[in-house]
């Protein structure tokens, strides 16, 4: 019996051993063991690769960081610039003209003589865009007699032609009105009926020899004193502009003009409009 007891105790024991070195082995394997990181052996990181989508072709590119795509897409702008060629006008080369106005009397004359109405024609010629050119034209004038100093007198007409040079300078040729300044100056003759004479500033009587009104109250003449002549030189000069008006080419004239009339020249302006033709 002793010998039981004996293994007994033996076995206990040796239980008792085995539990202790179980119980060390679970503590020592819960506790925390620090791991140490090295940043700066960290390896690099991996180069990226963004991709770039145009038409007609892929480029990619190789950039550090995250991975992006970027979809481009190519628009091609044309600007149309629409230039219009503008047609340069032409300026005439033979043209015709037909016009109407007034022709004003100036100074003494209006003593006994007021306006009236005129009509013109004319013919012209430039050489090709020239800008010296010369031109012909008939003016008749309907003057009128001053009712409150002779009732009873005639109205006066004049019937001049005359050859002039003409000088034009073009404004603007590419546009559709066309403008052209121009100048002119010549001379030529006249025919006068019914002139009511008048006294100029000089205290004489002007006349146009045998065309002369000589019944003109307040004067007293003859045909001795008026004289002879018939025809009677005039001289002019003036300014114009020519414009279109669509299909129309219009003028626009007033010249300075001077008869040659007895003991003084008579002076007036006539002023014009009209249409050219060429």
């Amino acid at each position: 019996m002793n010998k039981n007891y004996l293994l007994c105790a033996l076995g206990l024991a040796a239980a008792i051993s085995f539990g202790g070195a179980a119980a060390s082995a679970q503590a020592t394997s819960d506790k925390r063991i620090p791991i140490r990181k090295d940043v700066g052996t960290a390896p690099a990181a991996a180069a990226k690769t963004d991709t770039v989508q145009l038409p007609g072709r892929v480029d990619t590119l190789m950039v550090q960081g995250p991975v992006r795509t970027v979809t481009v897409m190519q628009h091609d702008t044309t600007t149309v610039v629409q230039v219009e060629r503008l047609k340069t006008q032409r300026l005439p080369g033979v043209y015709y003209g037909l016009g109407a106005g007034v022709p004003i009397p100036m100074n003494s004359w209006t003593n006994s003589t007021k306006a009236g109405p005129a009509v013109q024609g004319l013919i012209g010629w430039f050489p090709h865009d020239g800008a010296l050119g010369v031109r012909a034209d008939v003016v008749g004038s309907f003057m009128s007699h001053r009712a409150t100093d002779c009732p009873l007198c005639p109205d006066p007409r004049i019937y001049s032609g005359s050859a002039d040079l003409v000088l034009r300078f073009p404004l603007d040729r590419k546009s559709t009105l066309n403008p052209v300044i121009y100048f002119l100056g010549g001379a030529g003759l006249a025919k006068i009926t019914d002139f009511l004479p008048y006294t100029n500033t000089d205290g004489k009587i002007v006349t146009a020899g045998s065309n002369t009104y000589l019944a003109y109250p307040g004067l007293n003449l003859s045909q001795a004193s008026a004289g002879n002549a018939s025809w009677f030189l005039n001289v002019e000069a003036g300014a114009g502009l020519d414009f279109n008006a669509g299909p129309a080419h219009l003028f626009v004239e007033s010249r300075y003009s001077t008869l040659g009339t007895t003991n003084g020249g008579s002076h007036y302006w006539p002023t014009l409009a009209g249409f050219k033709f060429f």
